[in-house]
């Protein structure tokens, strides 16, 4: 009984052991392949409502068809120079063996806000002893460390190399939503210690909102709408944004500085003018002589 019981443990070892290797071999029956992307592909979006990976189809970067030309750079330094003059660069360096296609800006088809300039991306890389699609791999590298929603990709059109620079719109931050606007406040000042006469340092209703309108409109444009003034009750109004609000508040602050420095000073109070005692000249009778 134990013979058999023994015979049937070591027959299942030995089937999960053969499970294990078939599994583990490669292109096996029953194996799981886990696709890694290339070097120089997209990594895969997330949503941002459920925090799982969107599901996307990895293109090959390069063409099997493209061949490298037979040049390879001994060095190549590329310190924070933008893409177009990279482009320049290294068509002369392989003598125009391929052509580049490099748009010139791209639009958000869903923001249209939102624009690239991929010619004006710095590149900043040092390498050596590199072939033409190795270059532009180690590109796509930089970009995919750097978080930049651009790939180079090697196609063949026609009979022509041709290396194509792609935008990711995936990739391409989304602009930050605009705050709501800031909705207007009223306050109310009472400024009938501003009011008075002139003499005593005060100014008119007249004078003093004609000032305040005067001083907001340097800085925000027309008081029409934001400057009331109840007459009766000596009350100014103002409706507007906070720092609206708090510019006309500094303003009444200044003019009541004012009115106390004019209390302040001493009056200087004027001499009459001396009346000058006009002299009439006593006339002279001039007695007519008779003849």
């Amino acid at each position: 009984m134990k013979t058999q019981l023994s015979l049937a443990a070591v027959a299942i070892i030995a089937f999960v052991a053969s499970v294990s290797i078939a599994a583990a071999q490669p292109g096996g029956e029953g194996t799981i392949a886990v696709r890694y992307p290339q070097p120089g592909t997209v990594p895969p979006a997330i949503d941002p409502t459920t925090g799982l990976p969107i599901a996307m189809t990895f293109e090959p970067w390069k063409d099997p068809d493209w061949k490298d030309p037979e040049k390879v750079l001994p060095s190549l330094n590329l310190e924070g120079l933008p893409l177009a003059e990279v482009v320049v660069n290294l068509r002369e360096q392989f003598q125009n063996a391929f052509d580049v296609l490099l748009p010139s800006k791209w639009d958000d088809p869903r923001d249209p806000s939102i624009s690239i300039d991929p010619q004006s991306v710095p590149i900043k890389m040092q390498l050596k002893n590199v072939t033409a699609s190795e270059v532009f791999n180690a590109m796509n590298l930089v970009f995919e460390a750097e978080n930049t929603p651009l790939r180079w990709k090697l196609a063949m059109n026609g009979n022509r190399p041709t290396v194509l620079l792609r935008v990711i719109p995936n990739l391409v931050p989304a602009r930050s939503p605009q705050p709501p606007p800031e909705q207007p406040q009223r306050k109310i000042f009472f400024v009938g210690d501003l009011l008075g006469e002139e003499k005593s340092g005060g100014v008119t209703i007249a004078k003093l909102v004609n000032t305040i309108s005067e001083v907001y409109q340097m800085s925000y444009g027309s008081p029409k709408g934001v400057i009331q003034f109840h007459q009766e009750a000596q009350l100014l109004i103002v409706t507007g944004t906070v720092d609206q609000i708090s510019f006309i508040q500094e303003t009444l602050a200044a003019l009541g500085q004012k009115m106390q420095l004019n209390k302040s000073r001493p009056k200087v109070e004027m001499a009459p003018a001396k009346s000058q005692d006009i002299q009439s000249k006593p006339k002279s009778d001039d007695p007519k002589q008779s003849h």
